[in-house]
């Protein structure tokens, strides 16, 4: 299985966990939309990331890393933005969901990038 497989995999795995127990911290149902859109938002966000740092592995390791770093940090900024001036959803629920779901598959990350 080619690795950006193995990591959509893997980090869908991770955020669904996450998420399962966050849902269980933040009970109701605006929580439960809010940490399911994070969601969304946070697998996509790690795909393309993913595919961007692999492709530029071969050039520079440090700044790709420094590159998917950057753009999973404005994520996590322009949805805390949407999050509290548009979307209306709870924000703790909301803003702690994505940066978890940023987080916790990104420990995993180095170990996909070089296969």
């Amino acid at each position: 299985m080619k690795a950006t497989a193995w990591w959509a995999l893997v980090s869908a795995a991770v955020i669904v966990v996450a998420g399962v127990v966050m849902a269980l911290v933040f009970p109701g149902a605006a929580a439960r939309h809010a940490l399911i859109v994070a969601g969304v938002v946070v697998f996509i966000v790690h795909q393309v990331s993913f595919a961007l740092v692999r492709r530029l592995l071969r050039w520079n390791v440090l700044g790709a890393w420094v590159i998917g770093s950057t753009f999973r940090f404005a994520t996590l900024a322009i949805f805390a933005f949407l999050v509290a001036k548009v979307l209306l959803y709870p924000l703790a629920p909301a803003l702690i969901g994505c940066a978890v779901f940023l987080f916790l598959p990104v420990l995993l990350e180095p170990l996909l990038l070089l296969k």
